[in-house]
């Protein structure tokens, strides 16, 4: 019924929104379009590091930065709000020890911090404060942000309907 819904949005070209399309293909989409942008600097360091204490070898790709701030967004735009533990632990894997028990490792944090510090630095993701007190309690997307990936959304889901 919901695959029915969502052709059914297409087909009208009405409210297609990030939900509406394939993650794996918003996301390449999204890292391009950051990319293309050029606000969203890539650092020195980013050849050399690892995404965790569980992985052998860096990523093999040179923008994985980009795919992963991309990711990141997607994460915000379908949670709502969430803080830098909750991405370490959504990035998490097993570390494999040989012949000794799988233990589970968090993701690093410095990747994501400095990917959600790059995004609002864009404008696309903003603090998440409470009234009641000065406490920053997360990151969550701006207006500016869900509008970019709603956009980026419906082109995707254009693309796929001339297919």
């Amino acid at each position: 019924l919901s695959m029915e819904i969502q052709l059914t949005n297409l087909n009208r070209n009405v409210g297609v929104t990030v939900k509406d399309v394939p993650a794996k293909e918003f996301i390449e989409a999204f890292a391009k379009y950051l990319k293309k942008g050029n606000k969203f600097k890539m650092p020195e360091w980013s050849t050399y590091v690892k995404t965790g204490c569980f992985k052998e070898l860096g990523p093999l790709d040179s923008d994985w930065l980009y795919v992963r701030a991309a990711s990141i967004a997607y994460q915000l735009y379908m949670r709502g709000k969430v803080g830098v533990g909750g991405l370490r632990k959504h990035y998490s894997e097993h570390q494999r020890r040989g012949t000794r028990r799988e233990h589970v490792r968090i993701a690093a944090g410095k990747n994501i911090r400095y990917s959600l510090q790059q995004l609002s630095a864009i404008g696309l993701v903003g603090d998440l404060k409470y009234e009641e007190s000065d406490h920053i309690s997360g990151k969550m997307l701006t207006k500016k942000g869900y509008t970019d990936m709603d956009r980026i959304a419906k082109q995707i889901a254009s693309g796929n309907k001339k297919k």
